[in-house]
């Protein structure tokens, strides 16, 4: 949360989640991937998977709102090759935003879903979506019934999901297996700060256990879009670990991060290949100025909680002393030029999260910006995360101190914070260090 510190003290469970053709078990993680170009002659869409394998994902959601274009169809193709050598599933989220056909997405759905790569649950091919609540019950009933697919959908345009969540579990009834919440990842889009909120996840949850139904709930870091006619920002402080601690409280089936690689809301933790996006993009969502990387052993450390069901407090690196990171905007919030909506809710803060291992005690975090220590407090075992107020221009970093002062491990910037744009506009995405 804003200006308070985080930290919890408890044993992590034991636990393991083993990944077959035919999932049958709960306690799944999701990334959303937004599919688009991808070039074939580099080892990219291998990458991508490897890559995930390595934070502890179950599956990519594969987001594609262009079904029937080529340059989807081999991006897709790649992926699903690359996967059916590995222990790691693909499954489709149709976009209805970018293409609201359903027939569209079951063309391509058609070409893959008895692919040896295809996440299947209970034996069935599971499909969800990014919106789709508009196309009604009887529409996603129909598609569930022909392919005897496991649907979990993005419904939220339904106007009874989050004011009536049992209405519209009533309403929809056999229309579906489960839903996938998109919106609550974030706080509202606001002029003020606020923190995120789970509590329309929890009646939501709550009206499917009772109907008999699995919930997806999504894990994401900001959003902060520049681009397309429209810019806004939701806040991001901290943004990540306290959804960690929301999701592990509320307990739902199945996690989706958002995203791994969206460069267009700049909430991805993964590479953003350059050959996929436009140069609008580029210039404020550019993995490779600006990596998110930094982020992912924190989120292998929430994985193996979840999957374990344990809380946030239970958290612990999944391997080493510790895992964390340190994250901040490359400008302050005094920046003079296009701003984008919602920006009333930064703070100029420098963000860090850190886990360590059971039994932990004596450690601090020491917050320096621009040459001077803005805070050094106590951490302890699970997790541990706060936004430090009072962020200035220059270097910024965070160190982890043991029991003695001594620096153990230290996450520094690589950009430094300035007071002015670039390209016309105050760039709102994070630069994110790992502790190491």
């Amino acid at each position: 949360m804003y200006g308070s510190i985080n930290s919890v003290l408890a044993l992590l469970l034991a636990g393991s989640a083993f990944l077959t053709q035919s999932v049958v078990e709960s306690k799944l993680v999701f990334a959303h991937y937004m599919v688009g170009t991808v070039d074939p002659n580099t080892n990219h869409a291998r990458q991508d998977i490897d890559g995930a394998i390595n934070v502890g994902f179950d599956a990519f959601a594969l987001n594609v709102g262009q079904p029937g274009a080529d340059w989807a169809k081999n991006t897709v193709q790649q992926l699903f090759d690359y996967a059916s050598t590995k222990s790691f599933k693909l499954f489709f989220s149709f976009d209805f935003y970018g293409n609201g056909d359903i027939n569209q997405h079951q063309a391509l759905f058609d070409q893959f879903k008895n692919h040896p790569a295809h996440l299947t649950y209970n034996n069935r091919p599971v499909v969800s979506s990014y919106s789709g609540g508009n196309i009604g019950p009887d529409t996603w009933r129909n598609f569930k019934n022909a392919n005897n697919a496991y649907l979990i959908p993005n419904p939220e345009a339904d106007g009874n999901y989050y004011n009536n969540p049992s209405a519209f579990f009533q309403n929809w009834g056999t229309a579906l297996d489960g839903v996938f919440s998109w919106e609550t990842a974030w706080p509202d889009t606001s002029d003020r700060p606020l923190n995120v909120s789970s509590a329309k996840d929890q009646a939501v949850k709550s009206a499917a256990d009772a109907a008999g139904k699995t919930y997806v709930m999504g894990l994401s870091s900001l959003q902060y879009k520049h681009c397309c006619g429209d810019s806004w920002y939701r806040g991001g402080e901290t943004n990540l670990p306290e959804r960690m601690a929301q999701i592990l409280n509320v307990k739902p089936e199945f996690t989706e991060v958002i995203t791994w690689n969206d460069a267009g809301e700049s909430h991805y933790i993964g590479p953003c290949w350059a050959e996929g996006l436009t140069p609008e993009i580029l210039q404020y969502g550019n993995s490779d100025t600006a990596p998110h990387s930094g982020w992912q052993p924190l989120i292998t450390s929430f994985i193996n909680a979840f999957k374990a069901g344990s809380s946030a407090g239970a958290m612990k690196p999944a391997s080493g002393s510790f895992a964390g990171s340190m994250w901040y905007r490359g400008v302050l919030t005094s920046c003079n030029g296009d701003k984008p909506r919602g920006a009333g809710a930064a703070v100029d803060a420098v963000n860090w999260a850190v886990v360590l291992p059971a039994g932990s005690s004596g450690f601090q975090v020491r917050v320096t910006s621009g040459g001077q220590v803005l805070a050094t407090q106590s951490v302890g075992a699970g997790l541990n995360y706060n936004s430090v107020r009072g962020m200035q221009t220059g270097a910024q970093k965070v160190e982890l101190l043991d029991g003695s002062g001594r620096v153990v491990a230290t996450a520094g910037s690589q950009v430094d914070v300035s007071n002015s744009p670039s390209n016309g506009f105050c760039n709102y995405n994070y630069y994110v260090a790992g502790l190491q």
